[in-house]
C-alpha cells in the first residue's frame, strides 16, 4: 500500500492484539506515529488490547497519558478499554476509579468491570456489581452469566447459582454451550455434582470443554471412580483428549489412591495420544505415587523428566513425605524448593513437623530457629468461615 489510512492501521493493529502479539502491535503503532496518520479512538482500542494482553502497567499508563492527550476519555469504547487494561494490569484501584467516575455506563463496561473484580478474586464484589448492574435497568447478556458464574463458584454460593440459572433459563441462553459450560463449574464447585451432572447430559452440542469441565468436577469433589469411568467413557467415543483432560483424571487418581490406574493414565498420554507431559501432570503422577509410599519410583520418576521440576513437583513430594514421616526424601524436597521459593516458610515448617513426628526433636528445634534467624516470616493464618475459599475459576 502506498498511502496506509488509520483504518488499515487498526485492522492489523487490533488483530496483532487479538491474536496476543502485543510486541508486533506496539510496534506498528510506534511505525504509525512516525507517519502523517494520526491515531483515532479504534487505535487506541487496539493498543490498550495489546497492553492488557501483556500486563505491563507502565505501558499502560503511558497510552492512558496519549489518551488524554488526544482527548479520547469521552469515547466509550476507549474508556472500556482503559477499564480493562488496568484490570489486566494488576491495578484495580485504577480500574475501579475509572468506573466509578464513568457516568454512561454500557453493557460492555458493566462485563468488563464483572470480570475485573473476580480476576482479581473479589467475588463478592462482582456478584454486587452484577446486581448494581441489574438495578440501573441493565439485562444480563450471555457475556455477563459466563462473567459473573465463577464469583459464585468461587465462594460456593449455591443459592444464587441456582438463582442465576433460572435465570439464564428463563432468558434463553440455556442452549449456549459456553453458559452451560460454565454452569458445570459452578456447580461442581459448589459440591452439587447432581446438578453438574444434568446440566452436562442435557448439552445438545457438547464440545471439549463441556467434558473436560465435567472430569475436572469429578476430580475436584474426590470422585476418583468416577472420574476414570468418565475418561474412560472419553476415549470408547472419541472426545479429543487434551493436557487439561490428563491433568483432570490424574488429580482425581491421586486424591482416591487410584495408584495403577493413574500410572496407566500417564502412560496413555505419551503412548496413545501423543501429549507430552507437562509439569502439572509431574507434579499429579509424584503426589500419587508418593501418597502410596512408593519414594524410589517417585524419586526415578523425578530423575527422569526431561525438565527441571518445580515447586509444584518437590512441594507434592514434601507433601508426600509428611504423610509416610519420610526424613530422608523430606529433606531432598526441601534443599530443592529453598533453591525454587527460598521465602516460603510453609515448606520448613512441613520438615519441622516431620522430624518431631520422628521424635527428632533437636532437629525440629534446630530448623524453627533457622527460620527464624533467616527472617522470613510465617504467613499468617486465617479463618475459612471469615475468608473466600479458594477455588480456581473455570478458563477457556
Amino acid at each position: 500500500m502506498g498511502y496506509k489510512e488509520v483504518v488499515a492501521w487498526n485492522a492489523l493493529i487490533s488483530r496483532y492484539a487479538q491474536i496476543g502479539e502485543a510486541d508486533l502491535a506496539m510496534e506498528l503503532f510506534c511505525r504509525l506515529r512516525l507517519t502523517n496518520v494520526h491515531p483515532d479512538p479504534g487505535t487506541i482500542v487496539g493498543v490498550l488490547s495489546a497492553s492488557a494482553h501483556s500486563g505491563d502497567l507502565n505501558l499502560g499508563s503511558s497510552i492512558h497519558g496519549l489518551v488524554m492527550k488526544y482527548r479520547f476519555e469521552s469515547d466509550s469504547h476507549v474508556n472500556n478499554a482503559l477499564i480493562d487494561m488496568y484490570a489486566k494490569s494488576q491495578n484495580l484501584s485504577s480500574a475501579e476509579l475509572l468506573f466509578s467516575l464513568t457516568k454512561s455506563k454500557d453493557h460492555v463496561l458493566w462485563n468488563v468491570m464483572i470480570s475485573a473484580y473476580i480476576r482479581h478474586g473479589c467475588a463478592q464484589e462482582s456478584i454486587s456489581t452484577f446486581h448494581q448492574m441489574k438495578s440501573n435497568g441493565f439485562s444480563p447478556g450471555l457475556v455477563t452469566f459466563v462473567s459473573v458464574l465463577p464469583a459464585v463458584a468461587y465462594l460456593a454460593d449455591i443459592k444464587e447459582g441456582t438463582s442465576l440459572h433460572g435465570e439464564i433459563i428463563r432468558m434463553g441462553f440455556l442452549s449456549h454451550t459456553t453458559v452451560s459450560n460454565t454452569l458445570i463449574d459452578m456447580y461442581s464447585k459448589c459440591g452439587r455434582l447432581d446438578y453438574a451432572e444434568a446440566v452436562f447430559n442435557e448439552i445438545n452440542d457438547k464440545d471439549n470443554v463441556s467434558w473436560n469441565v465435567m472430569l475436572a468436577g469429578y476430580a475436584l469433589n474426590g470422585r476418583g471412580d468416577c472420574a476414570f469411568n468418565f475418561f474412560s467413557r472419553m476415549q470408547e467415543i472419541l472426545v479429543e483428549i487434551d493436557p487439561v483432560s490428563f491433568v483432570s483424571v490424574l488429580s482425581a487418581c491421586r486424591h482416591a489412591g487410584l495408584v495403577n490406574e493413574g500410572k496407566n493414565v500417564f502412560k496413555l498420554m505419551t503412548e496413545r495420544h501423543n501429549i507430552e507431559p507437562k509439569l502439572e501432570h509431574y507434579a499429579c503422577i509424584v503426589d500419587l505415587l508418593g501418597r502410596a509410599g512408593l519414594f524410589d519410583e517417585t524419586l526415578r520418576l523425578i530423575e527422569s523428566m526431561p525438565m527441571e521440576p518445580d515447586a509444584g513437583v518437590w512441594g507434592a513430594l514434601l507433601g508426600a513425605c509428611q504423610m509416610h514421616s519420610n526424613v530422608t526424601v523430606a529433606e531432598l524436597a526441601l534443599d530443592n524448593l529453598v533453591k525454587l521459593e527460598p521465602g516460603n516458610q510453609a515448606h520448613y515448617v512441613v520438615l519441622s513437623s516431620i522430624y518431631a513426628e520422628s521424635g527428632r526433636w533437636a532437629d525440629a528445634r534446630s530448623l524453627r530457629m533457622k527460620i527464624i534467624e533467616s527472617g522470613v516470616k510465617k504467613t499468617p493464618g486465617r479463618s475459612w468461615i471469615n475468608e473466600n475459599q479458594d477455588v480456581p475459576v473455570l478458563e477457556g
